[in-house]
């Protein structure tokens, strides 16, 4: 079940990372139409509450935690709105306790069925276009 009402912790890219992404995310969405969101990856939540003190965890330990390398799987896709089409991201070792961190900092439950991911775009839409934009798409290396 999907909670609609909550706030997610996202981990946000260097400028560089973030124009390719954009980029890539533009061409996916003439293709595919959707809402307009941020680029990003979730890492952690839905928390129904974050409060001033958890607020203040998160930005030290985002200033002493500022990089993270994220091992691409490739594009894939879901009949779901949230993971419409996007770019897989292997569950590493170090995503991991990267998000147990996080957690850790509100006694946070760590969600055990992540799937991290940087969607591209939001909505329904049919397999056979999904398929055929792979393929238009760049390869990552």
């Amino acid at each position: 079940m999907r909670i609609n009402k909550g706030y997610w912790v996202w981990g946000l890219f260097p400028s560089r990372e973030t124009n390719l992404l954009n980029e890539i995310k533009a061409k996916v969405q003439r293709e595919l139409k959707s809402p307009f969101f941020n680029t990003h990856i979730t890492l952690t939540g839905p928390y129904s509450n974050i409060d001033k003190p958890f607020l203040n965890k998160l930005k030290t330990f985002a200033e002493s935690n500022p990089i993270l390398k994220l091992n691409i799987n490739g594009y894939d896709f879901k009949q779901e709105m949230f993971k419409s089409f996007y770019i897989s991201i292997k569950n590493s070792r170090n995503l991991k306790q990267f998000r147990k961190n996080i957690c850790e900092l509100n006694k946070f439950a760590l969600e055990n069925n992540y799937s991290p991911h940087i969607s591209l775009s939001y909505g329904n839409h049919e397999i056979k276009e999904k398929k055929i934009l792979i393929s238009k798409l760049p390869v990552f290396k």
